[in-house]
C-alpha cells in the first residue's frame, strides 16, 4: 500500500483508497499497525493530506488512517508528530469547515496523536 501510495502519489483517488486500505489493514491489528509503520505509512498519509488538501474525502480517509496508525502505538505517534501529522490534520479542519465526516475524523485523529504524547500536544 505504501509502495503504491509513493509511486502515485499525485492520483489522489488511489491516495483515499490507500487510506482506506490502511484503516482496514490496522484495525484492531497491532502486528500490521507496527509493520504498516516500519513500512512508512504514516509519512505517506501525511504526504497525501499535504499533496491532495482540496479533496475533502482523501482528507476524511487520511484522518481516519492516521486514528488507526496511532491508536495504542506510541512509536506511530511519534512518527505521525515527526511528520507533521497534527498540522496536516488541524489544516484539514481549517479547509473543510463545512464537512462533518473530515471535522469529526479529525478531533478522532488528534484525540490519538496527543494521547500520552507531550511533544504532539504541544504542537496541536
Amino acid at each position: 500500500v505504501v509502495a503504491a501510495m509513493r509511486a502515485h502519489a499525485g492520483k489522489d483517488v488511489l491516495q483515499e483508497a490507500a487510506c482506506r486500505a490502511l484503516i482496514n489493514l490496522t484495525f484492531n491489528d497491532a502486528d500490521n499497525t507496527t509493520r504498516a509503520g516500519t513500512a512508512g505509512a504514516v509519512e505517506a498519509v501525511v504526504a497525501a493530506m499535504r499533496a491532495h488538501a482540496g479533496s475533502a474525502g482523501l482528507q476524511e480517509a487520511a484522518c481516519r488512517a492516521l486514528t488507526s496508525l496511532t491508536f495504542k502505538d506510541a512509536e506511530n505517534r511519534t512518527r505521525a508528530g515527526t511528520a507533521g501529522a497534527v498540522e496536516a490534520v488541524a489544516a484539514a479542519m481549517r479547509a473543510h469547515t463545512g464537512s462533518a465526516g473530515v471535522q469529526v475524523a479529525a478531533c478522532c485523529a488528534l484525540t490519538n496523536l496527543t494521547n500520552n504524547d507531550a511533544e504532539n500536544k504541544t504542537r496541536a
